[in-house]
């Protein structure tokens, strides 16, 4: 997900300069939100001439794009428009809508749902028509307001709770879901924003959500990017994978045998079964410290935070990520003179 927008340049600049810099920073697929049909246009032709042309981006996607409707009910000019084009394009895309509690929705939790539903149906039904099977996500970032402010949550329980609900109802529907999760109204990588993005993070995944987005790194409403938090949730998220994993259970892993091989006040430690699972039974944390303290303090006695930044301070450093062929690079820039290339060489 591209978490943040380049200000600095003029709009008919920040499509391509958002993907581009994701795209030649990271080997995973990118999504992100588009602003002109002519973005538009400049993201899909960069990005077949990195996948090998427009069948191979068809084939395995390596973006995707986000579109939206207005709640309440409202599907207006521009983004429309930049959902049609998309979808006409045979590229992925979602078409999330954003009911607010109080405020561009019911108060009621299941009322925001109800409208919700409606709209990102709306957005999807429109897709397949304007090209059938258009791959499309069921897409909510549906929350609350606070009531005493009119300031729109990102952290709330009930965030979780509407987001869990909406991947219910994508279930219902057989539809591959987007949800949000994982955000924080925090100002700053503390515990708060522990706690808020760790309960709506496990909610929603529990729930079913196939794609949790703005899970890392955003706080302030979506306002602020951390690098420290990006270390931080990816300990959280990495701990509601394992949960997400769940417990399996067949022969092998109940253990019988070894109970009664082990018998009364035995232990476990030297037994091949421990040797063969501890590895993936176990979610081993990078960031935790699970020293005893006179351990910890001879280490500084570091809180979670000054970890964090540590390590992110490390990554920006040492992290060097697989490049865009030279030439694939060369033929993207002499076509698009735009690009601001401020990407790792």
């Amino acid at each position: 997900m591209l978490p943040v927008y380049p200000h600095e340049l003029p709009t008919e600049a920040v499509d391509l300069n958002r993907f581009y810099a994701g795209l030649s920073n990271t080997t995973k697929h990118v999504m992100g939100g588009v602003y002109t049909i002519q973005g538009v246009r400049d993201v899909i032709a960069a990005a077949e001439e990195i996948a090998g042309g427009p069948d191979a981006l068809r084939k395995r996607p390596i973006i995707s794009m986000i579109t939206c409707v207005m709640s309440p009910l409202k599907m207006d000019e521009t983004y429309t428009e930049l959902l049609m084009e998309v979808a006409s394009q045979g590229i992925p895309l979602v078409c999330p809508t954003e009911p607010l509690c109080g405020a561009t929705a019911p108060v009621t939790l299941a009322g925001n749902l109800t409208l919700l539903n409606v709209e990102t149906l709306s957005g999807l039904i429109l897709a397949q028509l304007i090209r059938p099977r258009t791959p499309v996500l069921y897409g909510s970032v549906g929350s609350i307001v606070d009531m005493r402010t009119m300031a729109y949550l990102t952290g709330a329980v009930e965030m979780g709770l509407l987001n869990a609900g909406a991947a219910q109802l994508a279930q219902y529907y057989g539809i591959p879901m987007y949800a949000t999760a994982g955000m924080s109204d925090s100002k700053f990588p503390d515990v708060q924003a522990g706690y808020e993005k760790a309960m709506t993070a496990i909610m929603v995944a529990l729930a079913g959500a196939n794609y949790i987005h703005d899970a890392a790194g955003l706080l302030e409403f979506a306002m602020t990017v951390s690098y420290e938090q990006y270390v931080i949730d990816n300990e959280i998220l990495g701990m509601v994978k394992r949960a997400l994993k769940g417990i399996e259970v067949n022969e092998e892993t109940l253990a019988l045998d070894v109970i009664e091989r082990v018998g009364p006040a035995g232990n476990f430690l030297a037994e091949e079964h421990t040797v063969q699972h501890m590895r993936n039974e176990f979610f081993f944390p990078t960031l935790s410290d699970r020293s005893r303290r006179e351990i910890w303090e001879k280490n500084g006695a570091k809180d979670a935070y000054q970890r964090a930044r540590e390590m992110a301070i490390a990554i920006l450093h040492e992290h060097r990520p697989v490049e865009i062929p030279d030439e694939v690079k060369q033929r993207i820039k002499s076509v698009f003179k735009q690009i601001i290339d401020n990407q790792h060489n």
